[in-house]
């Protein structure tokens, strides 16, 4: 019976693997500065050699900055998360050889 299921499913996994991966790659790719800082500078480019207006040229690096910033955010967020007191833990575990009265050493 657990063959079956196996099998029945075994579609509906690979769909949900796939999605999964390609939601990863998303967020990558949004949370990527550097794909940002290259998308500025084509920007800059297209702006030197008149492809694009100033007008043009300033909403879009305006945008290009918001999502700059909500980046910068989401990292310092992250940081403060991993670093707040409640959540950072120190373990001591005492171990090692046994001393026994008698033993020499």
């Amino acid at each position: 019976m657990f063959l079956i299921d196996d099998l029945l499913f075994a579609p509906l996994k690979g769909v949900k693997f796939i999605l999964s991966q390609i939601q990863k790659a998303a967020e990558r790719e949004l949370s990527d500065e550097s794909i940002l800082k290259e998308q500025l500078l084509e920007l800059q480019m297209r702006l030197e050699l008149e492809e694009i207006s100033e007008e043009e040229f300033k909403q879009r690096e305006a945008e290009i900055f918001a999502r700059l910033r909500a980046i910068k955010e989401q990292q310092l967020e992250s940081l403060h998360r991993v670093h707040t007191a409640e959540s950072s833990s120190i373990v001591v575990e005492e171990g090692g050889e046994e001393y026994r009265s008698g033993d020499s050493g």
